[in-house]
């Protein structure tokens, strides 16, 4: 966004932004009076290029975040600590990053009660053997340290359906006017799309995937309502040799994602995720894989978070069989492929949108 569109956004009382992936987007926040929050997540790594832009005189407008970061994630690398660790690598000081994870964090969400010690302060705090490698020894919580059995939880009773569609293998027939076409391209490790514009394989009138190319058909499917709107798009970056991957979970709306090598392909993901009641499913050309089973909402797994990376662990092993090597998690890139408020051209269950030319939906056959 540029300077005038950021006023209008401050204009509106709001004083926060993560989304910054370059220098000239922070320098322009800061000017605007935002508070800036480094990201660093599964598929978001934008750290390395923004943390740079951080000085002595500037870092009380910094804090960090991890806006969407799985649980296998957090166990490898861990979530702010890890962002405190790389501030540290790339230069800040480290009494710098451990202000900009606590006090700076605090102080932009508005919390006067957190992230110092001082009296009337509330006593969670985080024990560090080395600062330096961010060494967690201990974590307190309410002048509470934290035990093992602390993180024995129960799930909650969760019956509402959340898989209400009535979509079809034919509704996937995508018949193409000519073979020059609009395509998603992923950005590997970001949110962001690319548009490419991709001269595509058709037989007997319909799109046929190029798997040499990289250029896979893609669907968008509202599940909530029952209302049998659906979007179709072609996408390159997820390198699959064969089937297909389906998830419920598709910012913002959270529809029904899927793409894949085949009809039957995706079909048959989709029907495994709408049969466990949400998740993420991986199948081949011939069988499923492995699935998630993700019961609340189609968005969380009822399971320990043991469990639940296990489950992870399992899709994502799946998707390597199915794949070429990636340096990217393909779950969390899929599900901002529909999210229209982010570049640059994204699907919803109404079509392909273009962010540029704002509130656009464009043909997929230009």
């Amino acid at each position: 966004m540029n300077r005038e569109q950021l006023d209008v956004y401050r204009q509106a009382e709001i004083s926060t932004d993560h989304e910054c992936t370059d220098l000239q987007g922070i320098n322009d926040r800061l000017a605007e009076g935002f508070k800036v929050f480094l990201r660093e997540g599964t598929v978001e790594r934008d750290l390395q290029n923004t943390i740079q832009i951080v000085n002595e005189g500037n870092a009380q407008r910094f804090s960090f975040c991890t806006d969407d970061k799985f649980i296998n994630t957090i166990i490898e690398e861990g979530g702010i600590n890890f962002a405190i660790k790389l501030a540290i690598q790339y230069g800040v000081k480290p009494e710098t990053a451990y202000t900009m994870a606590s006090y700076n964090a605090a102080m932009a969400h508005k919390i006067d009660d957190l992230g110092a010690l001082s009296t009337g302060y509330k006593a969670d705090l985080v024990f560090i053997n080395n600062p330096k490698a961010v060494d967690v020894n201990k974590v307190m919580k309410d002048g509470k340290f934290i035990q093992e059995n602390d993180f024995e939880t129960k799930t909650l009773n969760f019956q509402s359906n959340t898989m209400n569609h009535h979509f079809t293998k034919a509704d996937l027939k995508l018949e193409l006017s000519n073979d020059e076409c609009n395509v998603i391209g992923i950005c590997p490790n970001h949110i962001e799309t690319k548009h490419l514009i991709k001269k595509v394989p058709i037989e007997n009138g319909e799109f046929k995937a190029d798997l040499k190319n990289d250029v896979l058909k893609m669907v968008d499917v509202e599940r909530h309502h029952n209302s049998g709107t659906y979007g179709l798009a072609l996408v390159s970056g997820f390198k699959l040799n064969e089937g297909a991957v389906a998830t419920t979970v598709a910012h913002d709306s959270h529809n029904l994602l899927a793409f894949g090598t085949s009809d039957d392909a995706i079909y048959r993901a989709i029907e495994e995720v709408t049969k466990v009641g949400g998740g993420i499913s991986v199948v081949d050309d011939e069988k499923t894989l492995a699935t998630m089973p993700l019961k609340i909402a189609g968005l969380m797994s009822d399971k320990s978070w043991q469990k639940a990376s296990e489950d992870l662990s399992a899709i994502t092993n799946a998707y390597k069989k199915i794949s070429n090597d990636i340096d990217f998690n393909p779950f969390i890139t899929l599900s901002f492929l529909s999210l229209p408020v982010i570049p640059t051209i994204k699907l919803t269950n109404r079509g392909l949108y273009d962010f540029e030319q704002q509130k656009k939906f464009i043909n997929i056959a230009r």
